[in-house]
């Protein structure tokens, strides 16, 4: 394992060396292990630029990224490079994916039951994919990455928790 990424010569070497590839599985998300701009997005310094994770996968495994184009995910796993979960789109067409799969702010989350949650560690456990839980639950990835976690859905009142 090498510890000072900064002395990797290859680009791709480093970019993989902060990433959790999942045994380069397309179906499964590519966590970035590496810094992070505190919004839940990955960073890279990059020819004395910071640029996010995801844009920087997708310029080294897909091609450049048109001026006005936005690199949006599939998964809506912020911290996910694996470049077969991203996709170009304007800020209109990001904006649209979030209200279709319910991720923006209003007051439309999802709240699960606390029944729901076990089966989703069940799952977790007995090594279901992610998108199949996903879609089974209509939350996204990163609410099950959440769960897996820990960082929510701890508990709640009359078997809701949020």
């Amino acid at each position: 394992m090498v510890k000072h990424h900064k002395y990797i010569q290859n680009i791709y070497a480093r970019f993989l060396s902060k990433t959790d590839t999942q045994g380069f599985q397309h179906d499964m998300c590519w966590i970035w292990k590496g810094a992070s701009k505190g919004n839940g997005y990955g960073n890279i310094r990059h020819n004395q630029h910071n640029i996010t994770a995801h844009r920087f996968s997708y310029m080294l495994f897909v091609g450049d990224i048109p001026q006005g184009k936005e690199v949006c995910h599939k998964c809506d796993n912020r911290k996910c490079v694996n470049p077969d979960h991203l996709f170009l789109g304007t800020r209109e067409d990001n904006m649209q994916d979030a209200k279709q799969k319910r991720r923006t702010t209003g007051g439309s989350r999802k709240h699960l039951k606390e029944s729901d949650v076990q089966e989703i560690r069940q799952r977790l456990a007995a090594g279901v994919p992610l998108h199949i839980i996903s879609a089974r639950f209509n939350i996204t990835q990163e609410r099950i990455n959440s769960i897996r976690r820990g960082d929510t859905y701890s508990g709640g009142k009359n078997g809701i928790i949020k």
